[in-house]
């Protein structure tokens, strides 16, 4: 249980007679949430403001202020950080190759996980899109890459 549900459920057991219990567990637990999200996004602005300070600092400024500008829209989150599988929203390259990434979902029958989306491969100068379930070993020796933006159809 998480220090967020053990408050809520602290509290809960005091709420006031005119509301039930449940209610009253689901306006705190609305109010925890929305003082997390200042508090993150306070350190957010923080940060970027400590990034483009040193963006003006350094002689990489360039690429610093290009992260500053991602934490700024949000574009750097916990789950777009993982480099074991395919991601979701995610374009990538392999050679030839282009696989744009939709989805994340298990086998129904081994539960090994899929990488579901759309492959580009040129034929004879002609870009063909067509659906694609990519696996780990896909993944592992493939090579591939993050590429920006690409994949319109």
């Amino acid at each position: 249980m998480s220090a967020r549900d053990e408050a809520v459920e602290m509290i809960r057991r005091i709420c006031p007679p005119h509301l039930s219990a449940e209610g009253y567990g689901q306006i705190l637990g609305e109010k925890f949430d929305a003082h997390r999200a200042e508090v993150l996004a306070e350190r957010d602005a923080q940060f970027v403001a400590w990034l483009l300070k040193r963006s003006r600092e350094d002689e990489h400024g360039d690429v610093i202020a290009r992260l500053a500008s991602k934490v700024a829209r949000g574009a750097v989150r916990p789950n777009n950080l993982r480099t074991d599988f395919f991601q979701p929203g995610q374009t990538y390259t392999s050679g030839t190759w282009t696989f744009r990434c939709e989805a994340i979902s298990p086998s129904p029958t081994t539960g090994e996980r899929r990488a579901l989306g759309w492959t580009d491969t040129p034929v004879y100068d002609v870009r063909h899109w067509h659906p694609t379930a990519l696996d780990l070993d896909d993944w592992a020796h493939g090579g591939w890459t993050v590429t920006e933006g690409g994949g319109e159809s």
